[in-house]
């Protein structure tokens, strides 16, 4: 499911933080205090925005977390609850759909983004949300921005007889035009240890209702690296799952989380998961087996058929755009219009008035450690250390998340600034996953001052006489074998993107 993608994400960006950029000492910096942002003039309130087009800023996508689910899958460790009478996380449908639109319209009046061109439902089990809630969320963007007239809005769907006769109010009510579906396998023995709360009938039922309603956007969530699972079992479920299917499919290797039953049964035995190399094999196979049939790999886990049946929202995630994140346990990434407290007392917006300073550096080989004086620099190492996004995340039980919504006007229980290097870390190792790969010109939205071809081409000669990268003065992507062990590759390119950028 792309809730699974959702999770992904946020694992990716995690494991990001470890590249830290180090601070340079500086002389003569004229600093803004934004807890003052009522006494600053508007040209200084955005000073370290300039670099960002008006194009980056104005635009964004909005994802809608729906905490709720009617059983826990084995696998999941996901921000979910089953709701239940008297639990102080069950919160009536009315309540909570009035709480998002008023985060929604909170984040949305204290942002730059005036066009949203994807809405995305997820959970939890949105499905099993009201059709009202799609709805207002839809006619609260509307009334406080411009929604695209061609928006991709998504809903995550749970594949039930009863949610998949929802679909149709889905689409009529709430304007719903794309639908992800989790079907996860189509082995009744899996679904049962997954503890999945649909059938394989009932699953195929549903992708032909959602073809009907969603003709070529009807999207399929298929799990791979099961227990028992053989290539041979996974080559017939596959030439299964591409003799219904529509015109994407997102592939998902099982992850065994800490904390879920799954994990204590693989732990005491009672289940074997598939080795790392038939894991591998088992993706390989899958990969060349959708392509034969016509669906193009756009992004390591995710296929489409025709460039029209690719996740516009989920594009937008990996080329490093805006987003807005609501419900229980969200996350967002915006360029505020004001700087919450909590960073402006960490990062003042900056201005250079003087740029010389001094720094202890060590020459490529290793030697040396003399101080030198730079007078050029300074300005290149202020840009990449100042603020220009806010990373946040929401309070993730429903209950508290309400209560903030109630105070503040937004769930948001930490806020983190983003550097120039935080935002292109994070759109490194997001889009190299995908077949467009890294953009110069997307590139140059977050680092203007020096090229991506500049930062990493010498670095990555070796990678491309292997045919695992690919390079030129548009940008740079991963080559088909390079998507397979992009795990591999990663880590080395996010460290020559840290010793240039910091």
């Amino acid at each position: 499911m792309e809730t699974i993608a959702s999770l992904l994400w946020m694992k990716l960006l995690h494991s990001i933080r470890k590249w830290h950029h180090s601070r340079l000492k500086y002389h003569s910096i004229r600093c803004l205090n934004t807890s003052r942002h009522e006494e600053i003039s508007d040209s200084e309130q955005r000073p370290l925005y300039t670099s960002l087009q008006e194009s980056y800023l104005n635009t964004g996508s909005v994802y809608v977390h729906w905490p709720y689910c009617k059983q826990r899958c084995s696998y999941c460790n996901f921000v979910k609850f089953i709701p239940r009478p008297n639990s102080f996380w069950t919160i009536q449908d009315s309540i909570l759909e009035d709480a998002l639109v008023k985060e929604l319209q909170h984040i949305l009046q204290n942002s730059y983004i005036s066009t949203v061109q994807s809405v995305f439902f997820g959970g939890g089990t949105p499905s099993l949300a009201r059709p009202q809630m799609v709805e207002k969320i839809l006619r609260a963007i509307q009334e406080n921005c411009h929604l695209n007239e061609n928006a991709e809005i998504t809903l995550e769907v749970n594949p039930t007889s009863i949610e998949t006769r929802k679909l149709q109010d889905f689409k009529a009510l709430g304007g719903i035009n794309r639908v992800s579906i989790g079907v996860q396998t189509l082995d009744e023995t899996s679904l049962r240890l997954f503890n999945r709360d649909h059938s394989v009938k009932e699953a195929m039922h549903c992708i032909g209702v959602a073809r009907q309603l969603f003709p070529g956007r009807v999207s399929m969530d298929i799990i791979f690296g099961r227990p028992s699972q053989t290539t041979e079992s996974w080559v017939q479920e596959l030439k299964e799952v591409l003799s219904f299917s529509d015109n994407h499919i997102s592939l998902y290797q099982l992850t065994v989380e800490r904390g879920t039953k799954l994990f204590q049964q693989i732990k005491s035995g009672e289940v074997i998961v598939p080795c790392a190399d038939l894991v591998a094999d088992l993706y390989e196979t899958a990969v060349s087996l959708l392509e034969d049939s016509g669906f193009k790999r756009y992004e390591v886990s995710n296929f489409a058929r025709g460039c029209f049946a690719e996740s516009l929202h989920n594009k937008a995630y990996w080329r490093g755009c805006q987003y807005i994140g609501i419900g229980p346990g969200a996350h967002s990434r915006i360029v505020p219009r004001i700087i919450s407290e909590e960073n402006s007392a960490v990062h003042n917006l900056c201005t250079v008035s003087n740029f010389k300073y001094d720094v202890n550096f060590k020459s490529s080989d290793g030697c040396g450690g003399s101080t030198v004086k730079h007078e050029s620099n300074l300005k290149d190492s202020l840009f990449n250390s100042s603020m220009i996004r806010e990373a946040r995340v929401n309070a993730a039980d429903p209950a508290s998340w309400l209560k903030e919504v109630k105070l503040k006007g937004t769930g948001i229980r930490k806020s983190t600034t983003q550097t120039p290097f935080d935002v292109s870390s994070e759109y490194v190792a997001s889009g190299l996953r995908t077949s467009e790969g890294i953009t110069a010109l997307r590139w140059n939205t977050f680092i203007p001052h020096i090229s991506l071809w500049e930062v990493f081409h010498d670095r990555t000669l070796w990678l491309q006489e292997c045919n695992l990268l690919q390079m030129s003065s548009e940008g740079m992507k991963a080559t088909s074998h390079g998507l397979n062990v992009l795990d591999s590759i990663l880590p080395f390119l996010l460290n020559i993107s840290a010793e240039r950028l910091t």
